[in-house]
């Protein structure tokens, strides 16, 4: 059995859409997982077959690629000996420019318009022309908005996102992301690095094979190019995908694919292409080792059965 534990960005700076974890508590993390668990790069541990000896194992993933991620997250993984594995996007790399999710998020937060129209038929009514005041407010809105597009298509979501930067006018972006500089020094120091796409699509939701191909294919090659070797891993972004990106992913020399799924995985029982992991969050601590131990989504699974 390997606990997967997925984080994003560790940072003290708090925001108000998508809350990086504080350090404090992502150390906290590190000292728990390490007590309780035996803690390996995920790769590693599944090439060398160690994963088969019966042993609770532990791995540390991040996805994206966030320039916090060698700031601040990796002198408590050094200070604690603790190894992980980075799964980037490489036009963020390559552009430094954040995630679509992340850009988002922050066109909502720099947002000056007192009112907003997206007159898309594919987005519920109450979505579509809204004036902020008190009740409803840009970020409000932006909670709303943001679950509604993970759920549409691949195509109508690049519409929303297109007309959301035209209305909110951002000049610039803020930059967020690693350099390949940054990359090839968490190499040297005994990390691993995998693929998270080439934009940050959510594969699941796209309907032509060919724009998955080359999200699969080009970040690959790009990671070759620039670390010299193909990442064994895609980190399917959002954690979506379907059978075409599993059956793509192999064909292109992926050994592993990975999602959310908030649950343990079981080599035994899971797919190498389906495999879960759990997201940890910004939260209190409690909460936290709830979700580490697993005992949360026991506590849900219950509530849900007792319904």
């Amino acid at each position: 059995m390997i606990r997967n534990f997925l984080f994003h960005r560790v940072h003290s700076r708090r925001d108000p859409l998508w809350d990086p974890m504080d350090p404090i508590l992502f150390e906290k993390c590190i000292i728990y997982i390490k007590k309780n668990f035996k803690v390996r790069i995920f790769e590693e541990l599944m090439t060398s077959g160690d994963y088969k000896k019966g042993a609770e194992y532990a791995t540390i993933m991040f996805d994206d690629g966030y320039k916090d991620n060698i700031d601040i997250a990796l002198p408590i993984l050094e200070k604690h000996n603790v190894k992980a594995t980075f799964y980037i996007v490489t036009d963020c790399i390559e552009k430094n420019i954040p995630t679509w999710t992340h850009t988002l998020e922050y066109c909502f937060q720099n947002l000056n318009q007192k009112q907003i129209k997206l007159d898309f038929k594919f987005l519920p009514q109450e979505l579509r022309n809204v004036i902020f005041d008190q009740k409803t407010s840009p970020l409000t809105y932006a909670r709303a908005l943001k679950p509604k597009l993970k759920k549409i298509d691949h195509s109508s979501r690049l519409l929303v996102l297109q007309r959301i930067q035209e209305i909110a006018k951002i000049d610039e972006l803020p930059k967020l992301m690693m350099n390949w500089d940054d990359i090839k020094k968490l190499i040297s120091k005994g990390h691993y690095v995998g693929s998270h796409t080439v934009n940050h699509f959510m594969l699941g939701t796209v309907d032509d094979e060919n724009i998955i191909i080359k999200e699969l294919k080009e970040s690959r090659e790009i990671i070759h190019s620039k670390l010299g070797f193909y990442p064994k891993t895609i980190s399917y972004p959002v954690g979506s995908y379907n059978k075409a990106t599993i059956t793509l992913s192999q064909k292109l020399g992926y050994q592993f694919g990975l999602a959310v799924k908030q649950d343990i995985f079981n080599p035994d029982k899971h797919s190498k292409f389906e495999i879960p992991r759990i997201e940890l969050y910004n939260e209190n601590w409690f909460k936290t080792r709830l979700r580490i131990s697993h005992i949360l989504e026991k506590i849900k699974f219950l509530i849900r059965y007792r319904k």
